[in-house]
Parts: C-alpha cells; structure tokens; sequence
C-alpha cells in the first residue's frame, strides 16, 4: 500500500513538473484578481443575494435560489448544498431545462483536499481536479464529491424565490439571460454563507 501511495504521489509532481514547464501552462487567477478586467460574481447563500461587480461598480443586484439544504457547504454528490468559495466560470450552455447554464470550476482544489480527506475521493480523483483546476479546465464532475453546479434560470417553473435546486444557483429567466451574455469565461464567482 505505501508503494503504491509513493508511486501515486510520484505521478503527481511529475504532472506538476510537466505543467509548469509546459509553454501552454495557464496560471489560473489569483483570488484577489481577475483576467476578465476585474469582473466578479459574489453570492451571499444567507442573504439570497448575488452581485456583479466590474471593478468597484456594483453592475447588477440578483435574487438567487439555493440547493434544498441551503444552510451548509456542499460536501457530497447528491446531498443537494450549494458550494461556498472561490470557484470560476468554465462552461456557458444553452440548457432548455433552465434556459441557461454557467458551469462553475467545483469542485475547486479545496474541496478536493476535503474530499480525500474523506475517503470521498481517491488520489487518482484528487489529481484530476487538481489539475484541471490548474489548467483552468473544468474539473471533473463525476466523483463523490459530485459536480454540475452553476448558475442557471428557472426554466418554465413559477419564478418564486425558494430553495429548489440541486445545489446550484437559480436566477430568474431574465436575469441568466443578462448574465449569459455579460458574463465572461473566468470570472470568479465568490460564494459565501
């Protein structure tokens, strides 16, 4: 067992040696900065409110519905919480189910960390979200720590600002269709409780 946790780990800095030295390594933003001329998203799952902001400029003000349990941090496939931390925005899709989607970069190196911490991951899982997070990829969405979260519209359900989601966020039709096409991908999206 500890052979193969010292190949494993072995693997790993040979990916990250790769990539930095790779001529197409993309270092992803820092927190405190962004690559799309300072535009942010912030969510406040307590509040029910989302902002963008480009710059110092609050853009525009949103309602937003939350997973079912919204109170506590995303921590598992199917456990239907919203996320809290830094993520990106890493996929646009038109989505007729919710009008549209904003993937987002979850789970995130921190929630990976936790998830393997867990046994909810392997390292093999952890590697590769890690690593599409580092390429600014979108991480994968198929492990235990589960995947999908974005934002997106109510699609043809009554526009009532209630929790409903899978752990997504949920913004009325007219508003996804304001931030699809305002929103840029890259764009950290910061989620708070």
């Amino acid at each position: 067992m500890m052979m193969m946790r010292m190949t494993r780990l072995g693997l790993l800095a040979l990916i990250l040696v790769g990539c930095l030295l790779s001529p197409t390594f993309a270092e992803p933003p820092n927190e405190g900065s962004c690559a799309t001329g300072d535009q942010a998203l912030y969510v406040w799952k307590r509040r029910r409110l989302m902002v963008l902001r480009e710059g110092d400029q609050i853009v525009r003000r949103f309602d937003i519905g939350l997973g079912l349990e919204p109170d506590d941090p995303k921590v598992r496939r199917g456990d239907n919480r919203t996320p809290e931390g830094t993520y990106y925005v890493r996929e646009k899709k038109t989505q007729p189910s919710f009008t549209r989607f904003i993937g987002l970069s979850y789970p995130n190196v921190n929630d990976a960390d936790r998830g393997l911490q867990h046994s909810l991951i392997n390292q093999e899982e952890w590697a590769d979200i890690f690593y599409a997070n580092l390429r600014g990829q979108t991480p994968p969405w198929g492990t235990g720590l589960g995947g999908r979260i974005g934002i997106h519209g109510y699609g043809n359900r009554p526009e009532l600002v209630v929790d409903w989601t899978k752990g997504c966020i949920a913004v009325r039709n007219d508003d996804i269709e304001y931030l699809f096409e305002r929103v840029r991908l890259g764009t950290p999206v910061h989620i708070k409780e």
